[in-house]
């Protein structure tokens, strides 16, 4: 059964309904009203009419050029009886009211009304121009759209396409005005896709949406389909009013979560209307719902493809990265008559933190150096780098190994910007092997004794490089012999742990050194990284594993 409501006839001679409900309704020349009258001696908010006991009543809202109803000027709210006129604006706009159980629409026939001229008041007879709803297509053809979708959706990817393609299915099966495909962005949903029933492109600017039926369904998870007329808590909202609303059809667009146990919220596919669309069939509802479902696949395909290129770059920024601080390591091991020398790095990443190098100087001096950065990754690699270059500035121009390290400790200070410290092991050794060492805050580097078989520790002499500007440091006697082994690593090696959480410590590492130094520098390197091998069987490194061993030789 129809409900009562308000008919008229618009400048272009169309006819126009609206529906009354609980809620009052405003007429007047302000776009966010009601109805709205394009009429300059219309008020902007002309009349109210609402609801009362005693049915429907009209109120005018202190227009300038007043409301009459049946001819007679409004004072006071009146209730309406089915068939009375609403005049306003000088007899430019006639309001007719319907009764839901009584009389004829003026829709059905040829109505008479007043004739705009005051002066002769003649009866003249218009005949009505109908606003008709666009004629809906059939279930054949809405099933047609859905498998011309899955068609496009095989044979090729693209998402704009396919959005397209949606939302041109769901204005034809809806009979909406408007579709919108929004996409997830952080905790909000952004536009993706617009298309107007016209089939017009429609740009980001002409964007906007009922923010509370998309809430809806963002809490909810379901659609929320009002087709044939707004609730009354929906239209009342202020998206609503603002846009004069009069159907919304809104969807979740879901798909399958990186778990494949449960579905995200991926997007949201939104239709409205000034209008009323389609009564949708069970059949339609089903239909949109599939029609959500395709795009919610697409989106899921659209991130799929998109983290795969956002890895592919980062791996191939990563690769980078690691060639260009590998480029700074030394490309061979210095050759040295009295030394046998070896080195090994493993990075937790692509790129990490350790770092070391070897130079020989102009009075057959042997300089090495091995340093860990905190942190991991990129970060860590660039300022390794860094320390790498400045330490080769210094130490190849004959500076004191300990005024070097003040200097570039000083620039760190002054320029980091984040608290990223360094560790670092450097020591000297003259051809008959004696020298000095100077670590800073560096794990303790061990002396394997070949005379006696013994363990000489080398403790750390000064603070961690990059935590104070003022530091001094310092630098202790360093001297091997013939047969002994001097043995730097990183705290990688001692804090790499097995797959019940246990690290390999200080311990096991002098146990090793006990084990292989006796067979020379390689030896004691196969031996150090069998152990490692062995003892975290392949569980995932933690941190950078970096190794430098010295054997004299005579």
């Amino acid at each position: 059964m129809p409900r009562p409501r308000l008919e008229w006839w618009n400048a272009k001679g169309q006819f126009q309904s609206y529906p009354l409900k609980d809620r009052e309704v405003i007429v007047g020349r302000d776009e966010v009203a009601d109805i709205t009258l394009p009429c300059d001696p219309v008020s902007r908010r002309h009349l109210k009419v609402f609801k009362t006991g005693s049915g429907y009543s009209i109120q005018d809202l202190g227009s300038t050029n007043g409301t009459f109803l049946n001819g007679q000027r409004l004072t006071q709210a009146k209730v309406l009886a089915h068939g009375d006129s609403i005049t306003l604006a000088d007899n430019q706009w006639t309001l007719h009211y319907q009764d839901a159980e009584d009389g004829q629409s003026i829709e059905d026939s040829n109505v008479t009304v007043f004739s705009a001229d005051k002066e002769t008041s003649q009866l003249v007879t218009v005949p009505v121009v109908v606003e008709s709803r666009p004629a809906e297509i059939s279930e054949l053809d809405k099933v047609s759209f859905l498998l011309d979708l899955q068609s496009q959706w095989g044979n090729a990817f693209s998402p704009e396409k396919i959005f397209e393609h949606i939302l041109k299915s769901a204005l034809k099966i809806s009979g909406a005005e408007r579709g919108f495909i929004l996409l997830r962005q952080g905790s909000g949903f952004t536009y993706a896709s617009g298309i107007d029933s016209s089939g017009r492109q429609m740009s980001e600017s002409e964007f906007q949406t009922s923010s509370s039926a998309v809430e809806r369904v963002v809490a909810e998870g379901k659609p929320v389909f009002m087709t044939e007329g707004l609730d009354d808590a929906m239209a009342m909202q202020a998206s609503i009013v603002a846009m004069n609303l009069r159907a919304v059809a809104c969807l979740p667009l879901q798909g399958y979560s990186s778990s494949k146990e449960a579905t995200d919220l991926r997007g949201i596919l939104y239709l409205d209307s000034k209008r009323f669309m389609y009564a949708l069939s069970g059949l339609d509802h089903k239909l949109l719902a599939k029609l959500a479902e395709e795009a919610g696949h697409v989106l899921a395909k659209v991130e799929l493809i998109k983290s795969f290129e956002d890895r592919r770059k980062m791996e191939q920024e990563l690769a980078l990265a690691e060639e260009t601080q590998r480029s700074l390591l030394p490309h061979t091991l210095p050759q040295v008559s009295n030394f046998r020398i070896r080195a090994f790095a493993k990075p937790t990443r692509y790129v990490g933190g350790d770092f070391y190098d070897f130079m020989l100087r102009g009075d057959g001096e042997l300089v090495g150096v091995l340093g860990d950065v905190t942190g991991k990754g990129v970060p860590a690699a660039l300022l390794s780098s860094m320390l790498l270059g400045c330490l080769d500035l210094q130490l190849r121009a004959g500076g004191d190994p300990c005024d070097a390290l003040q200097r570039i400790n000083e620039t760190l200070c002054l320029k980091q910007a984040s608290n990223c410290f360094t560790s670092l092991f450097l020591f000297t050794l003259d051809p008959v092997g004696r020298g000095q060492f100077v670590s800073a805050g560096h794990p303790p580097a061990y002396v394997y004794r070949k005379a006696t078989r013994t363990l000489d520790d080398l403790q750390s002499t000064s603070m961690l490089m990059g935590a104070f500007s003022s530091v001094t440091f310092e630098a202790a006697p360093l001297a091997i012999y013939p047969g002994d082994i001097l043995l730097v690593y990183s705290d990688g090696l001692t804090d790499a742990e097995n797959p019940h959480g246990e690290m390999f410590g200080s311990t096991r590492t002098e146990e090793m050194i006990h084990a292989g130094a006796s067979g020379g520098a390689e030896v004691l390197e196969q031996t150090m990284l069998g152990a490692i091998r062995l003892f975290t069987q392949d569980h995932p490194q933690t941190d950078d594993i970096t190794l430098v061993i010295v054997e004299r030789l005579a």
